[in-house]
């Protein structure tokens, strides 16, 4: 599977950002997430195509970028990304210890469910990587932290989506479209309001066969300090090694138990840090 990116950058993905916020620097700052594995170079006209702007527009924000030092010509006249911007995650990393803690605790659901165990994030109309064990994968591609992927169709985006009221993901699907990614896939407005409401109920997500055919994931909700859900611990595995309904028979279990003990550091950490 390659990972999917955004198709384009809307400005109206901004339209619930402040008044005086900078549009020039949102897109600036949309050029540079284009990065992944699969995208390792990026051309003028790429980022055009990306931010739905002139070519003109994308080639003064990545000579910006190029003499700030974040990103530098190629011997084939694209650009690539260059060590300086490893500072930014370096110093959110380096600055937060709080994911060393919950690393930990992922690595050791990892070891004793022997599956793939990660905690994500819900940014925009994807969930990013925040820990992960990095010795198990189930994914085509090499996730690494601060990777993405699409919230509608992983058991961490569907239990984070599911926070949201009924309006508010009426809104979040028109602004986002959902595209179908795999043979299960739900993209239907209707349909995700439905499973929403059974992650709800049941307190978990799971996905079975909608981000990649095959592949069965359990997302359990990380509380904060006051309650709330802000992040989600994900556990996954190919349904060839059991089916999706016994996978979640079989794990279900630990990854809550693991969810709540690393709700505890979290919240633990929040109240002594606020």
């Amino acid at each position: 599977m390659t990972k999917p990116r955004p198709a384009a950058f809307p400005e109206d993905a901004m339209r619930d950002a402040p008044k005086d916020y900078s549009l020039t620097l949102a897109k600036g700052m949309a050029i540079l997430e284009m990065f992944c594995p699969e995208v390792q170079r990026v051309s003028f006209q790429s980022a055009a195509t990306h931010l739905g702007t002139s070519r003109a527009t994308a080639r003064r924000l990545i000579l910006t970028l190029q003499a700030m030092g974040y990103l530098e010509k190629t011997g084939t006249g694209d650009y690539a990304l260059t060590a300086k911007s490893l500072g930014i995650s370096r110093a959110f990393l380096s600055g937060n210890s709080i994911l060393s803690m919950l690393a930990e605790q992922v690595r050791q659901l990892a070891a004793e469910i022997d599956c793939p165990c990660s905690i994500v994030s819900l940014s925009g109309p994807e969930v990013m990587f925040l820990c992960r064990d990095p010795s198990r994968r189930v994914y085509a591609s090499q996730l690494a932290l601060g990777d993405r992927l699409p919230a509608h169709a992983s058991a961490g985006g569907k239990l984070l989506l599911a926070t949201k009221t009924d309006d508010d993901l009426r809104a979040w699907c028109a602004r986002h479209a959902p595209q179908p990614l795999a043979s299960r896939t739900i993209t239907d407005p209707e349909a995700m309001l439905e499973d929403a409401a059974r992650t709800r109920a049941r307190g978990y997500a799971t996905t079975d066969g909608e981000l990649e055919d095959g592949l069965v994931s359990i997302g359990l909700p990380v509380r904060d300090h006051q309650g709330a859900i802000r992040l989600a611990l994900v556990v996954s595995q190919f349904a060839n090694r059991m089916s999706g309904k016994a996978f979640v028979g079989k794990f279900l279990a630990p990854t809550r138990a693991a969810a709540e003990r690393i709700s505890a550091t979290y919240a633990d950490y929040l109240r002594h840090n606020a």
